[in-house]
């Protein structure tokens, strides 16, 4: 918006005129006459506000401009059923693969500041290959936080890497008691059910995880198998 500038003017002091002589012999009879300070008529003396020169075309002011629409507000985040609906028909493995990574990072958090932090020590220790201390961390935290879905199932997964087979399954159940719909677990479940020749209950377990992500890397493949080898038929 423009601004609209006001000038201040000040008005110009008179210098006094100065006393005029008579121009006749002094006359000792004759009073002199004083000086005399003339006022100014209206207006003589001060300076008249700048303007445009004549002729000159003055400038169109800018116009207050209409307010903004508001933006909308932002949209919430999708809720975990969101997500895994959409990657239950996600028309691929990339299409899958961020909705995938997004719901393991969710079920990562419990919360609990002192939880996530020994989850996040479990994952260091992994990513270091120092199991032993990985493991005994993911044990202390099933101890601490029992409903902590994912405690559980990286439990398991060091039981495995140490072949506690007993201790592997038991944790995947309570990973899978306490997050049914965590598709790795199952997947993972269904893994080592075929390992120990329970194909019925594998078989099921994959079709579950498919069930949840139909991307699952070698499941289609697990679960041609083991149809063939239960129902004596192909998918």
């Amino acid at each position: 918006m423009g601004r609209m500038r006001q000038m201040l003017f000040s008005l110009v002091l008179l210098v006094p005129i100065a006393s005029m002589a008579s121009a006749q012999p002094s006359d000792p009879h004759q009073d002199q006459l004083p000086d005399l300070q003339l006022t100014p008529p209206p207006g003589l003396g001060q300076v008249p506000p700048k303007g445009p020169p004549d002729g000159a075309v003055t400038p169109p002011q800018p116009q207050a401009q209409a307010p903004r629409p508001s933006r909308p507000p932002p949209k919430p985040p999708e809720t975990d059923e969101q997500l895994l609906a959409k990657l239950a028909k996600a028309a691929d493995q990339r299409a899958a693969r961020p909705i995938e990574r997004e719901l393991k990072a969710r079920w990562a958090h419990t919360g609990s500041p002192s939880a996530d932090l020994l989850l996040k020590r479990v994952d260091q220790a992994l990513e270091a290959h120092d199991f032993d201390t990985a493991r005994e961390i993911a044990q202390k935290l099933t101890t601490i936080a029992p409903n902590f879905a994912e405690a559980w199932h990286r439990r398991a997964t060091l039981a495995t890497q140490k072949d506690d087979y007993e201790d592997a399954i038991s944790s995947l159940r309570r990973t899978l008691a306490l997050q049914p719909k965590n598709f790795v677990a199952l997947a993972e479940l269904g893994s080592m059910l075929e390992e120990y020749n329970d194909k019925p209950h594998a078989l099921d377990a994959y079709r579950q995880a498919k069930a949840i992500d139909p991307h699952i890397e070698g499941i289609d493949d697990r679960i041609k198998e083991l149809t063939k080898a239960v129902e004596g038929q192909g998918i």
